[in-house]
């Protein structure tokens, strides 16, 4: 449990070392060529709207199962666990990148390293996987109160560059962070039952919101 808690504090810093504190929104900047995955499912005649949905459903998807990985090997102590964060780490800074693709540079920055943005939600849960290895009660509601708070700026930030409404980018976030929070505790209590079924549920999700932002970003920027 000590190399656990220690591989995690160790993300902990890497990831409080990149969020930078911004201010800037994201719905201002002209309409940019959005970006095909490197390693997409698309066609390479694919429209842009097509390619759109399948880099954020990929992405998305790739998120929750390395979000799980990381936490379930974090939580584990196993050896793989700080690879397993790199490639996670990796994977947020792809979702940046097609989020620039769309917005623009200074937005894709805002997207990932941003006050309560996208690298922060991560840190909160190495946050929450550590106060659960050491069954630290107040440090594991401290890390949901921080989750709760970046459902709230995250989701604001989302449906402020897509035209969303904005509670309902705010509780499909809420969604995606219960499931892993809940497959997490599953996971450590040994429910590998439960914490399996919600595994699936996380990552089919992602595919739920990639969906909801690809349709609402091709509507505003008229890709066809």
């Amino acid at each position: 449990m000590k190399r656990s808690i220690s591989f995690l504090l160790v993300l902990a810093v890497v990831v409080a070392a990149s969020v930078g504190v911004i201010s800037a929104t994201a719905g201002n900047s002209s309409t940019a060529k959005v970006a095909r995955p490197a390693h997409s499912h698309a066609s390479h005649a694919g429209s842009p709207a097509a390619n759109l949905r399948v880099t954020l459903d990929r992405l998305l998807g790739e998120h929750a199962a390395l979000a799980m990985n990381a936490t379930n090997l974090g939580y584990s102590g196993s050896k793989s666990f700080p690879a397993a964060a790199k490639s996670f780490d990796r994977n947020s800074v792809e979702l940046s990148k097609a989020i620039a693709s769309i917005y623009g540079a200074k937005a894709g920055n805002v997207f990932l390293n941003g006050k309560f943005q996208w690298r922060a939600h991560i840190g909160f849960f190495v946050d929450y996987t550590v106060a659960l290895a050491k069954k630290n009660k107040a440090g594991q509601a401290k890390a949901v109160a921080n989750l709760q708070r970046y459902t709230k700026e995250h989701g604001a930030f989302l449906a402020t560059a897509t035209g969303l409404p904005k509670l309902a980018v705010q509780n499909d976030l809420l969604g995606h962070v219960l499931e892993l929070k809940n497959q997490l505790d599953a996971f450590a209590k040994r429910d590998y039952a439960k914490s399996t079924a919600l595994y699936r549920q996380a990552y089919q999700h992602m595919f739920m919101t990639g969906d909801l932002l690809a349709g609402a970003i091709t509507k505003q920027k008229n890709l066809r």
